[in-house]
């Protein structure tokens, strides 16, 4: 792998921007999704939607990405998250040896090559401009899961803060209050697995960007969407997105390393931008 560094901070800034709502028209992840074991019947769909979230404390799977930033690249990948607390990405491209990883935590992101021995420190700050963005917002982008901006997860006591429509046989769920010109909103199908993310500028009624789902399954953790793809725009570049899970361990014993590597060159703010232009 020529440049792990860049494709960690090419992931930290595809997901958190796309939190911030920057991301642009996403290609159709094919619909595999699985029917839950006991669909929930209710005659209210945002009751019937927070029925499906699961409790969930931590969780670890493998899975597999590719990336596309001016080249591809495809690796598998080893996720761990804390809720509300952490989001950690392990790659390993070859026979499960690491070459880099990357650490989302409440206040900073750090992103390790260890093919080059360097690594990235920052705020989470930086990548955020100011939006107030949360690892739970981000968890919930890797989950396939309705949130709040900066409040957390659809909830009973968020319940006032959403609205519900009807489209055909599918329900969409759009938040009280957007953010800097966009409204965004959550569309799911009549059993309450979800389809995309979309983010409307306002006075449309048309998706400017958006986040497509698929192979939605009933875990532990309630509906979680096994496949993500997302097609986003990161300083000028065009950045095509794709994850899917395997596996996933619900409420295991996850260990997360925290520390920063001895004997690494670490690169200013400024570096991970440029990465883009290698």
């Amino acid at each position: 792998m020529k440049n792990s560094l860049a494709t960690l901070a090419v992931i930290a800034l595809t997901l958190v921007m796309t939190a911030c709502g920057t991301f642009k028209k996403a290609a159709t992840v094919p619909d595999t999704t699985t029917t839950p074991t006991t669909p929930t019947v209710t005659t209210d769909p945002i009751d019937a939607i927070i029925a499906t979230l699961g409790d969930w404390q931590a969780m670890q799977c493998g899975g597999n990405i590719t990336l596309k930033a001016g080249s591809s690249f495809s690796s598998a990948i080893q996720v761990r998250m804390l809720r509300d607390e952490a989001i950690y990405i392990s790659l390993r491209p070859l026979l499960g040896i690491e070459v880099g990883k990357l650490l989302i935590t409440g206040d900073s992101v750090i992103a390790v090559d260890k093919v080059h021995k360097r690594y990235v420190a920052e705020k989470v700050s930086l990548l955020t401009a100011g939006i107030p963005v949360t690892v739970s917002d981000v968890q919930n982008i890797f989950l396939g899961q309705p949130f709040i901006i900066g409040k957390g997860r659809l909830s009973q006591p968020l319940k006032s803060q959403v609205g519900a429509t009807t489209q055909g046989s599918n329900t969409q769920v759009t938040p009280n209050e957007g953010y800097r010109g966009y409204s965004y909103s959550f569309k799911f199908d009549n059993r309450q697995r979800i389809l995309s993310l979309d983010i409307v500028p306002q006075g449309s009624t048309t998706a400017a960007y958006q986040v497509k789902y698929g192979d939605v399954k009933n875990t532990a953790a309630g509906h979680v969407a096994h496949g993500i793809d997302v097609n986003a725009v990161v300083e000028k570049k065009k950045l095509d997105f794709t994850l899917s899970y395997k596996d996933i361990d619900w409420n295991g014993n996850v260990k997360i390393d925290r520390s920063l590597p001895n004997g690494y060159t670490r690169m200013k703010a400024s570096d991970l931008f440029s990465l883009f232009s290698k």
